[in-house]
Order: structure tokens, then C-alpha cells, then sequence
């Protein structure tokens, strides 16, 4: 979970910096708007396939935890839920940013407006903020989940 919320900050951080480039064109570490793009693209879905695989990991293991020592199936219920409420933002935002960074070229070779891609860019960083928002209370609520399946209670 931590190694998601490391990874997210520094997708963020790519994504800004990315954003002022599109306005300023400046190199970073020599690369180019396009190049570094790329590696923001890729270490976004880096990012974003993580927290999937994190909920869908602990989703699988607290539904194994309850069937193996007869617990509860509220819990694995409680899971479920919380995969609900995160996949959708989390899922969009994919989505916005696949479009977002295919238009990235569409933009260098001038067969799209840089307005229409800078107002889009600005777009999905709200929605980026608002899907970590939701990640994060869906994180908490899961460690909560989690602990209080094996009896513990989250500190204060």
C-alpha cells in the first residue's frame, strides 16, 4: 500500500510537470513534451495497474482468510463494496488518460488544437485528484476491514 502511495505522488508530480510542458515546452532530462509523456504514461498505468492488483489481491485474501477460519462473510461482503466504490473513478481516469496521452502525438503533429489537449490535460488532473481521494479512503476503509477480521482496531 505504501509502495501505491509513493508511486502516486510521483505520478502526479510527472503529470504536472507534463502539464507545464505542454504550455512551455521545456526539456526535462533532455527529453522532450513527447518522450517524457511516454514515461509519464508508463508509470501512471504502472501506478494505477498496483492499486488494482492491491485491492484485487486483498479482496482474494480476506475471502480465503474468512472461508479458512470461518469468519465472518461480512467482511469479504465489506471488501467487495469497497472494490466498487474504487474501481469506477479508478477506471475512468484510465480511460481519460488513455485519450489524453494518444492525443499527445495528435498534438505534435498539429492534427489536434493544443487548447482542446491542455483543457482535456486539465480536465483529468481534477479527475486524477478526485480517483486518489477516493483510493485513499477506500485504502483506509480496507485496512480497517482487515483488521477488524483478525480483531485488531485501527490507531487513532
Amino acid at each position: 500500500m505504501n509502495l501505491c502511495y509513493i508511486l502516486s505522488l510521483l505520478s502526479f508530480a510527472t503529470i504536472l510537470i507534463a502539464f507545464s510542458q505542454s504550455f512551455l515546452g521545456f526539456p526535462v532530462f533532455k527529453a522532450g513534451e513527447i518522450t517524457f509523456i511516454i514515461f509519464t504514461s508508463i508509470l501512471y498505468f504502472l501506478t494505477e495497474t498496483l492499486v488494482i492488483f492491491f485491492f484485487v489481491g486483498t479482496g482474494v485474501s480476506v475471502k480465503e482468510y474468512t472461508l479458512e477460519k470461518k469468519k465472518d462473510p461480512a467482511y469479504h461482503h465489506k471488501s467487495i463494496a469497497i472494490k466498487r466504490k474504487v474501481y469506477p473513478p479508478l477506471l475512468l481516469n484510465i480511460l481519460l488518460m488513455i485519450v489524453l496521452f494518444s492525443l499527445a502525438g495528435a498534438v505534435d503533429t498539429e492534427k489536434f488544437p493544443r487548447w482542446g489537449y491542455q483543457t482535456l490535460f486539465a480536465f483529468c488532473i481534477c479527475h486524477y485528484i478526485y480517483a486518489k481521494i477516493i483510493q485513499h479512503q477506500s485504502f483506509r476503509k480496507n485496512t480497517e476491514n482487515i483488521l477488524a477480521m483478525v480483531g485488531m482496531k485501527l490507531p487513532a
